[in-house]
């Protein structure tokens, strides 16, 4: 009886013990972005739905939390802060500044941070080599090709001889495409008219300063994209043909052609990246990912083909569905 009783007991305590035990929490993926803008969303949007590929269900395993600044930089300490103060297993850091930013703001020192839309993560001080994260961080490049950009454009425009590239000489994004599309330009038999851009108020001389080149090039720079509108108004004024690294700029704001990485792909590989360091992977053990021309798409208006007399490259020919009406 009193084996029984003993029994019974240790069953009971058991049961009182799995009652009591608390649910495993949930992990809080906290994501820090630069500002609302379409590029943005698309690689939030990929990083979000891969993690929950991977077997990490929303509202069970894992909690997205978001952070959204307005492209002032004044404005990120903040955001980070706000970031931080959910206290996450990982932290999603969407361009260069935000990025940059999160190595004096976050306190956490063990808290894995995962880049995305860094051009250049080196020259960045995120991480010493392509090959290797560092303690803290790993991540994405948006790096697009320069050569492969400046062919592009030469296809779609094969009389060109010069290409404007505005740019931003304090964001290393900036420099470092400007910085490839130099070199790569002998190479293919073009001049690269490079024009600084410190501020938006800056865009419209700048712009005009083109004139006379055979299309402009538009970076993936967190100060040009935003200001779409007023580079393809200025463009517009003097007549010169906008390809842009971002596909929006063809649907809304009159680009001829965009010519860069999918943003949602590079948010897709990202996720994978987090997902390792959910399951206890180090930064430190994974590699950094640079584009390859598998990230990179392209697509067309035909409008603006036809306002300046061109036509969709041989190689996109078969593409059904990258040309706009």
């Amino acid at each position: 009886m009193k084996t029984a009783f003993r029994i019974a007991f240790a069953a009971a305590s058991v049961a009182a013990a799995l009652i009591a035990a608390p649910a495993q929490a949930q992990r809080v993926v906290a994501i820090a972005v630069n500002g609302p803008h379409p590029t943005l969303a698309q690689t939030e949007k990929g990083f979000r739905e891969e993690l929950v590929r991977q077997g990490f269900a929303e509202g069970k395993d894992i909690v997205f939390t978001q952070s959204m600044g307005n492209f002032n930089p004044a404005l990120i300490p903040q955001l980070l802060a706000q970031a931080e103060s959910r206290n996450p297993a990982l932290l999603f850091t969407i361009t260069t500044p935000v990025s940059q930013a999160a190595r004096g703001v976050i306190k956490n020192q063990n808290l894995p941070i995962v880049f995305g839309i860094v051009s250049d993560p080196i020259k960045a001080g995120l991480v010493s080599s392509w090959d290797k994260g560092s303690d803290r961080y790993v991540g994405v490049s948006n790096l697009h090709d320069m050569e492969a950009v400046l062919a592009f454009g030469k296809s779609l425009f094969p009389k060109a001889k010069a290409v404007g590239l505005p740019f931003n000489p304090g964001e290393a994004n900036d420099v470092t495409h400007t910085e490839l599309a130099k070199a790569a330009a002998a190479k293919l038999g073009l001049e690269v008219r490079a024009v600084a851009v410190d501020t938006v108020n800056d865009i419209a001389p700048r712009i005009q300063s083109l004139r006379g080149t055979d299309f402009i090039y538009i970076l993936p720079s967190n100060l040009l994209i935003p200001a779409a509108p007023a580079i393809a108004a200025a463009a517009n004024q003097i007549n010169v043909p906008l390809i842009a690294a971002s596909f929006p700029i063809v649907r809304d704001h009159g680009a001829v052609a965009s010519y860069g990485t999918s943003y949602e792909i590079l948010g897709t590989t990202a996720g994978r990246m987090a997902a390792d360091i959910l399951r206890g992977k180090k930064p430190a053990e994974m590699s950094n990912h640079r584009p390859n021309p598998k990230d990179h798409e392209a697509f067309f208006s035909a409008r603006q083909m036809e306002r300046y007399k061109v036509s969709v490259p041989e190689a996109y020919k078969g593409c059904a569905n990258c040309v706009i009406q």
